[in-house]
């Protein structure tokens, strides 16, 4: 008589690992989106006695460099160059509601100008910013406008250190109190260069459009004629969960080095050593291995492959970037619904990655990219489309393709925008974009276009962020 003996080990992605996971796995989120970092942290409520921040908000010195622009540009009066853009800074924190005051005046819009400061005063009149911006304005009062030729010195007590929290607006502010024109024209000329560059990122942007709809429409065409549009499909093995065993491994790592970065500081080493352990977050693929899995089919079913070769999938990678471009639009028109009826603004959203480009040196702004342009892409592809997105497609594969597809995308899709910083306004449109990857995964079965994809999109916002801070 032959006697069985049975593993009593969970086998890779059995159901009961696979149950084990998905406790990991919201467990962790929970974490990140509420206590480690994302959307739903709750933030310390300001008080009228807080320190004022150091910086005016990155978003607010680009909007009022965009005026300054256009004005330098046109000639056109405050009306026409857009000030009323800039009424979101009025209901900002003091350095924006300044910025606003400064802008107003240098548009020569003396009323809008006069009654912000009064506001800003009114609520802070002890603030020692704001009796500095007061100064210089008065002192702009008296003297001749700038051009004639004559200077000033600025008020007493007052100085351009002083003002530089205030970023483009503090020159702008200068300009005035001291009649130095120069200062005032070298911020509309780096103005009208961001301004320049800017519009060729809208024009790169319409170019994209146009080719990401266009491939939309062909493939939904293709899909309607019943064409196999699948390259992931025939690799599924049912319900096997490994990926989500994975996946569930990354989180726990983020957890854990959320909590030893809440104790100790990690700051302290510097960018270099930060990345570095955000980059150990791939030892999760280590996960699979040890429960069995051989490299070799790992790769495979990751997506770790160069699929119909380098050249035609780097190509579907920047076409995966044009398709997401339509798709980011929806979930921009999605975003400010939520922000109508949540009452937010998508203005006031912001990255770490604005302030770390506005303080970095030269090799911080390289290592920025780095970050950027090929750790996230390699790291969240791997994880997200490799490992989650996967995933789900194993354990939906008994719906419809389609059903399954959808199922798969939106639901790795939010998970991917939620846990990240900007907030919840923001989760529609990185949704928008994790669903373009998803699409190019299911399409190409390798990783390599949505990394491609992912790593153009993250170069061009760091490239566009260094033009509008630096």
């Amino acid at each position: 008589m032959i006697t069985t003996t049975i593993d009593p080990r969970p086998r890779p992605g059995s159901t009961r690992s696979a149950a084990a996971a998905w406790v990991t796995i919201l467990a962790g989120c929970v974490w990140m989106l509420t206590g480690g970092f994302g959307m739903l942290r709750e933030e310390p409520e300001a008080d009228a006695t807080d320190a004022a921040p150091s910086m005016v908000s990155p978003q607010a010195d680009a909007a009022i460099q965009m005026v300054v622009a256009m004005k330098s540009m046109t000639g056109a009066d405050a009306i026409g160059a857009g000030l009323s853009s800039l009424d979101p800074l009025k209901s900002q924190g003091t350095l924006e509601r300044l910025a606003f005051v400064i802008a107003a005046r240098w548009m020569d819009d003396d009323q809008a100008a006069a009654d912000a400061m009064d506001s800003v005063e009114a609520e802070h009149p002890a603030d020692a910013m704001v009796r500095q911006v007061k100064a210089c304005l008065a002192q702009a009062a008296s003297i001749a406008p700038p051009g004639d030729g004559s200077t000033a010195s600025l008020p007493e007590g007052v100085t351009r250190e002083s003002l530089a929290p205030l970023g483009a607006s503090a020159a702008l502010l200068e300009s005035m109190a001291t009649g130095d024109a120069s200062l005032g024209a070298q911020v509309a000329e780096r103005a009208t260069r961001i301004a320049l560059a800017v519009v060729g990122f809208i024009g790169l942007a319409i170019v994209a459009l146009v080719v990401g709809l266009v491939a939309l429409i062909m493939l939904s065409v293709k899909a309607a004629g019943g064409a196999p549009m699948s390259r992931l499909a025939p690799t599924l093995l049912g319900h096997q969960g490994i990926h989500i065993e994975l996946f569930a491994a990354w989180v726990a790592y983020e957890v854990v080095l959320g909590v030893v970065a809440s104790n100790v500081d990690l700051a302290g080493l510097g960018t270099i050593g930060v990345i570095t352990f955000q980059s150990l977050g791939l030892l999760a693929l280590c996960w699979p291995i040890m429960r069995g899995m051989p490299w070799g089919e790992l790769r495979r079913e990751l997506g770790l492959t160069m699929g119909a070769g380098g050249l035609r999938e780097v190509g579907w990678g920047v076409l995966a970037w044009c398709m997401a471009i339509p798709m980011v639009m929806v979930g921009f028109v999605i975003s400010l619904i939520l922000g109508w009826l949540l009452g937010g603004d998508l203005s006031n959203a912001s990255h770490p990655l604005q302030e770390g480009l506005r303080s970095s040196s030269t090799l911080g702004i390289v290592i920025w990219y780095l970050v950027a342009a090929v750790v996230a892409p390699l790291l969240e592809e791997i994880v997200f489309r490799g490992g989650l997105y996967r995933g789900l497609r194993g354990g939906t594969s008994g719906l419809p393709l389609l059903a399954s597809m959808v199922v798969s995308a939106l639901l790795s899709s939010l998970v991917f925008a939620a846990i990240h910083p900007q907030g919840v306004l923001f989760v529609p449109i990185l949704g928008a974009l994790a669903m373009s990857f998803c699409l190019v995964r299911e399409l190409r079965g390798s990783l390599v276009a949505p990394m491609v994809g992912h790593a153009l999109n993250n170069g061009l916002i760091v490239t566009l962020n260094l033009v509008l801070l630096t």
